[in-house]
């Protein structure tokens, strides 16, 4: 799968040259730019830009997203009160673009208006946590396709995010999720510690470092334990590894390293100062470093949320009594399994790709598209703390003639949850090997579940063990885990 527009630093050298002013800030919306000259610009909690001609208009915005609010639902909306006037107006979702190495989600826009057609592009991105970053620009559909599109691509290579918004999370966590704690910290140099302090009631720390290039390649090189312990060291240049914890190291290649404590049952955490130390192939600083930490004590009946996105090409999915009865005995089958462990199933959602998605998104070779099903799967969901799973056709490892296909796999081992920004929040399972077995598609998702989580098993250390079967010491590390929470 290719990205329909191509990274906004290439779309400047196509058509013509514009120029540019100086760089203006809008510090509540988190982001700069440089306007075009020639164009009259107006500023007042977000930027509106037109040419003199009138010929063509651009919108730009910047904020906090609501947390009822999937990145998805705002692309559409923003873009419809921007053109409520028009007499008609369609949105097709059109792929994924990068802007400052951020994926982002287009729209082709088309309207009508005073018996004039029109085009335009609409484009979203979340560069930060709970941040969102949205660029409309709309002109005559002639006028579009000779120069309107090209400005608009070169305008995209003129913004730069800033991260003003994201440290105090300007909406309130703690009445979100109560047994959780989330920070962020944001442009952590090379040479610069990551320290916090793991209270006496807190369990589970999941935690990601991410670079500033989602292409970039980062790797946890310390991990110090309360009491100067260290339990882990990397060295990305000679190779050197040594841990008492974990079998190799912890490195991530698109952009994002993910980290869970503790990885197993015999361990818990200690209370007191936990430190960690990072280095990107590139040699910047980290974009971020995200933390959750739950608190409490993990004991009764735990639930975890469910996304199902139903990206397979089976004519099946055209049918909504189909989707329920595939819902219903799906949660029966999980429910059996997970019941005895004292885990049960909370909220289950479903969302259906646009038709014209399904085309890129059915077949995923995981080398290429892993990352932008991520991404794409977690911006369709308002319900960031749920198992995102993906019903795909094929699912191919590997590159060019040296292909397999695989039934199931987790995008990260851990994964990450509530953020839109990871390559890792999903798990896929291939439609075609489970179709007619619905048992057969529980198991695999606990399996899946069970990788996503970042419990250390036996089949992680050998691929030839049994296969992986949910026990007591599994569930009592996922009822701990971030994703799950109390069902009293």
């Amino acid at each position: 799968m290719t990205d329909n527009n191509q990274s906004s630093n290439n779309h400047a050298s196509s058509q013509f040259k514009i120029r540019f002013g100086k760089e203006i800030e809008i510090e509540e919306c988190g982001f700069s730019f440089r306007p075009i000259r020639g164009f009259e610009l107006e500023i007042d909690g977000s930027a509106y830009m037109y040419s003199e001609d009138g010929n063509i208009e651009v919108f730009l915005i910047g904020g906090v997203m609501e947390n009822e609010s999937s990145i998805a639902e705002l692309n559409d909306r923003l873009a419809r009160e921007f053109l409520e006037n028009m007499d008609a107006l369609e949105l097709h979702e059109v792929g994924t673009a990068t802007i400052q190495g951020i994926t982002g989600f287009m729209n082709e826009i088309h309207f009508f208006n005073a018996e004039e057609e029109g085009s335009g592009n609409a484009l979203i991105c979340s560069p930060y946590l709970n941040q969102y970053f949205f660029m409309l620009g709309i002109a005559s559909t002639n006028y579009w396709h000779a120069q309107g599109q090209n400005i608009y691509n070169q305008l995209l290579s003129k913004i730069h995010f800033h991260s003003h918004m994201t440290p105090g999370l300007s909406f309130d966590q703690s009445q979100e999720y109560p047994d959780l704690t989330i920070e962020v910290v944001n442009a952590l140099s090379s040479d610069e510690d990551f320290s916090l302090t793991i209270e006496k009631e807190d369990i589970t720390l999941l935690l990601a470092g991410r670079t500033q290039s989602p292409s970039d390649e980062i790797a946890i090189t310390e991990i110090i334990f309360p009491g100067d312990q260290e339990i882990y060291r990397y060295s990305p240049h000679s190779g050197d590894f040594a841990s008492e914890y974990f079998d190799q190291p912890l490195i991530g290649t698109d952009g994002e390293v993910c980290l869970i404590l503790p990885c197993s049952a015999q361990k818990s955490l200690s209370q007191g100062q936990y430190r960690f130390s990072f280095a990107t192939r590139s040699g910047t600083a980290l974009e971020e470093v995200q933390t959750i930490i739950r608190s409490g004590r993990g004991l009764g009946m735990q639930k975890i949320d469910l996304n199902l996105w139903l990206a397979s090409e089976s004519e099946k999915f055209c049918d909504g009594a189909f989707i329920d009865q595939f819902e219903s005995e799906l949660t029966q089958a999980l429910e059996h399994q997970l019941n005895p462990f004292d885990l049960t199933l909370g909220e289950i959602e479903h969302f259906l790709p646009a038709p014209d998605e399904l085309g890129a998104f059915s077949k995923i070779h995981t080398t290429s598209d892993l990352a932008d099903c991520s991404y794409m799967m977690a911006e369709s969901f308002s319900n960031g703390r749920a198992l995102n799973i993906g019903f795909v056709d094929q699912i191919l490892l590997g590159v060019k003639d040296n292909l397999s296909e695989v039934s199931a796999l987790s995008a990260g081992s851990p994964g990450m949850i509530l953020v839109p920004a990871s390559p890792h929040a999903c798990i896929l399972l291939a439609w075609s090997a489970f179709e007619n077995d619905i048992d057969g598609f529980a198991k695999a998702i606990i399996q899946q579940l069970i990788k996503f989580c970042g419990i250390v098993t036996p089949e992680e250390k050998s691929p030839e063990s049994q296969p992986l079967v949910l026990n007591q010491e599994i569930a009592w590390q996922l009822r701990r885990h971030p994703i799950f929470y109390p069902a009293g």
